[in-house]
C-alpha cells in the first residue's frame, strides 16, 4: 500500500502518482533532481548519516524546491535516506484536496499529506525515520520546524541529531549547467523588467504606476511569481530603502531607487538601480559615483578560488576612501560589500553574515554596493552575479548609472 494512504487521508480526488506525474511541470529532468539526492547521499556517507530531514515552510522553501521541486502553503518535510525513494510529508493541504494544493509539483513519488496536527505531522515522520533504521539524522532547516514537531521527535526516537545546515547549503550553492540556464532567462525576464520600469519614469508618474510596469513586464515574459515585493521609492521616503510603492507622484530631482526580481519554477533574481530624474546635483552625483566605482572595483575581483573576505577587506577600504561616513553621519548606511546568495533561497553561499567562503565557479549571489541616506535617498547598483572562468557575469544586464 502507498505510504500516502496510511496517514488515513481523505480526500474528493486521488493524489497517487499515477494521477499526479501528467500534470508534473518540472524546470528540470527528474535526473538532475537524482543527482542531487546522490550528492547529498555522498554528504550523508561521509557524515555516517542513515537519514536526512529537510525542513520549510511557505516562507522559507528554498531547500524543500532544491531537492523535491514543492513549494508548500504551509509545512512539508522531506526525508532522504541512505537507500530507496525520498519521502515527502506536508500539511500544506487546501480544502482537503493535496492534487489540488501543488502535490502535483513534485517529482517525488511517496507524497504523504497530514492533518493540521503537529503532534501526527510528528508522528508520521518518526514512522518513517524508524522504518528506515535511522539512529543518526543530518537536519537541514532546524528553525523551521515548530517546537511541538521537535519536541515529540526527540521524545519518541532514540536519535542523535546532526545539524546539516552547512554541508547541505554549501552542496547546492554550486550551481549546475541545468540551474545557469534557468538563472540566465529568470535574470533577463528581471532585466527586462527593469529596463521598462526605467524608461516609464518621469515627473508625474507614480511609484504604484512604474512597479505596475516592471510587474506587467515579468509576467508577461514568463514569470512565474517576485522574488519579493518591488520596491520603488523616492521623495521623502527615499533614504528608507526597504519600502513599498505608493501613489507619489515623481519630481523633477528625485533620486527613484528599485529593487526588484523574477521568480520561475521557486528560482529567484534581484535586481536595484537608483535613478535621477532630470539633471543630477554634485551630492547625488557625488554619492552615486561611489557606489558605481565600488561595483566596477569589487566585480573586478570576483574571480574562482578568490576569498570573499578579501573582497570585503578592499569594500571596507573603498567605505573609508569615500568620506561619506563623515558628510552623513547619523543619516547613513554605507555597505559596499552587502550581497547574498541567490537561486532558491535568498541567504546561501555567499552572504555577508554567513562564514566565509572561497568563490567557486557557478556560485551565483547578488551584489549590491549601496548608501541609503535619510532625507536625501537611496543610492544601489544591484545585479545577479554569476562566477565563471572568466570571473563575475551579470546575469541581469542592463545599464548601471542613470543620472
Amino acid at each position: 500500500m502507498a505510504r500516502e494512504y496510511q496517514t488515513n487521508y481523505s480526500s474528493q480526488v486521488p493524489y497517487d502518482w499515477e494521477t499526479r506525474k501528467k500534470y508534473l511541470d518540472l524546470p528540470f529532468p527528474i535526473s538532475e533532481f537524482e543527482r542531487r539526492v546522490k550528492a547529498l547521499r555522498e554528504i550523508m556517507f561521509r557524515a555516517n548519516l542513515d537519514s536526512v530531514l529537510i525542513f520549510g515552510n511557505a516562507s522559507d522553501s528554498g531547500d524543500l524546491v532544491y531537492i523535491s521541486n514543492f513549494i508548500p502553503f504551509g509545512r512539508a518535510a522531506v526525508i532522504v535516506s541512505k537507500e530507496g525513494d525520498p519521502t515527502l510529508v506536508t500539511d500544506a493541504i487546501l480544502h482537503g484536496e493535496p492534487i489540488n494544493s501543488y502535490a502535483w509539483m513534485t517529482w517525488i513519488h511517496d507524497f504523504v499529506p497530514v492533518p493540521h496536527d503537529l503532534t501526527r505531522f510528528a508522528e508520521v515522520l518518526s514512522q518513517n525515520l524508524s522504518d528506515n533504521k535511522s539512529k543518526r539524522v543530518g537536519v537541514v532547516g532546524f528553525d523551521n520546524i515548530p517546537i511541538t514537531i521537535w519536541e515529540s521527535l526527540r521524545k519518541v526516537n532514540e536519535i542523535e541529531w546532526v545539524n546539516l545546515w552547512y554541508e547541505f547549503l554549501s552542496m547546492k550553492s554550486v550551481r549546475s549547467d541545468l540551474e545557469i540556464i534557468l538563472q540566465r532567462e529568470i535574470g533577463a525576464i528581471t532585466a527586462s523588467a527593469m529596463k521598462e520600469a526605467v524608461k516609464s519614469i518621469s515627473p508625474g508618474i507614480s511609484e504604484n504606476e512604474i512597479a505596475a510596469v516592471a510587474y506587467r513586464t515579468m509576467f508577461a515574459k514568463g514569470a512565474h511569481d517576485r522574488s519579493f515585493q518591488t520596491i520603488v521609492n523616492s521623495g521623502p521616503r527615499g533614504g528608507l530603502k526597504h519600502s513599498y510603492p505608493t501613489s507619489r507622484k515623481i519630481q523633477a530631482g528625485d533620486m527613484v531607487y528599485l529593487d526588484m526580481g523574477a521568480m520561475k519554477f521557486g528560482y529567484q533574481c534581484d535586481m536595484s538601480r537608483t535613478v535621477v530624474v532630470g539633471e543630477a546635483n554634485y551630492e547625488q552625483r557625488e554619492v552615486l559615483n561611489v557606489i558605481l566605482n565600488a561595483y566596477k572595483v569589487l566585480t573586478s575581483m570576483m574571480n574562482p578560488e578568490t576569498t570573499m573576505s578579501e573582497i570585503v577587506s578592499k569594500a571596507h577600504e573603498l567605505e573609508e576612501q569615500s568620506g561619506l561616513r563623515s558628510k552623513f553621519k547619523d543619516r547613513m548606511y554605507l555597505g559596499l560589500i552587502v550581497h547574498h546568495a541567490i537561486a532558491t533561497s535568498f541567504f546561501e553561499l555567499p552572504s555577508l553574515g554567513l562564514p566565509d567562503v572561497i568563490l567557486k565557479k557557478n556560485m551565483s549571489f547578488a551584489f549590491e554596493p549601496m548608501a541609503h541616506i535619510l532625507d536625501f535617498g537611496t543610492a544601489v547598483i544591484e545585479d545577479t552575479i554569476l562566477i565563471t572562468d572568466r570571473g563575475a557575469e551579470s546575469l541581469t544586464q542592463y545599464e548601471l548609472a542613470h543620472w
